[in-house]
């Protein structure tokens, strides 16, 4: 071979690019109450009272934004000891999805016939795409009732990483 198809063949072979895409609806969550309708003591042996009722007609995601996640209108608290539990089905709301596309691009080069280099570069969240994390609170009532406060920090889906990594073999 000669040095020019080798200095050809060393700037454009040895690369190789992979990614992982992800895209994802947002989980199903429950709207909970912090009394105890049915009058049983529910909310003594759980966090919460049990479910909300559902107001009929209403859209939970109406005037959606960051701020108000799930709309307070949608849902009511039914009250303590009115003899029932709550009417919201459990998942009844959907949280933020996600999507996040992650990519590496590596290259490999021989030094001498024993001696192997590997350099490159993988960055997580490439377009930098926020993706939310869950309302802070779901409970009907309660201050921050289905604002978003936060990102989501797992599977590559939190803020843009970007890592550079080399590794030499011999």
């Amino acid at each position: 071979m000669n040095s020019a198809n080798r200095l050809v063949d060393g700037v454009l072979g040895g690369w190789e690019l992979s990614g992982v895409l992800l895209f994802q609806s947002g989980p199903f969550m429950s709207i909970a109450t912090l009394d105890d309708p049915c009058g049983c003591g529910y909310n003594a042996y759980q966090a919460t009272g049990g479910r909300a009722d559902v107001v009929p007609g209403v859209n939970p995601y109406a005037g959606q934004t960051i701020n108000q996640w799930i709309n307070p209108a949608a849902f009511a608290n039914p009250g303590n000891a009115i003899g029932r539990f709550g009417n919201a089905s459990a998942g009844d709301v959907v949280g933020p999805g996600t999507q996040a596309v992650s990519l590496s691009l590596i290259k490999s080069f021989n030094v001498t016939e024993r001696v192997h280099i590997r350099v490159g570069a993988q960055v997580g969240n490439v377009f930098n795409h926020p993706n939310f994390a869950v309302p802070s609170s779901l409970l009907v009532g309660v201050a921050g009732f289905g604002q978003i406060t936060g990102l989501q920090t797992a599977e590559g889906a939190g803020p843009r990483d970007i890592q550079l990594t080399g590794r030499i073999n011999f």
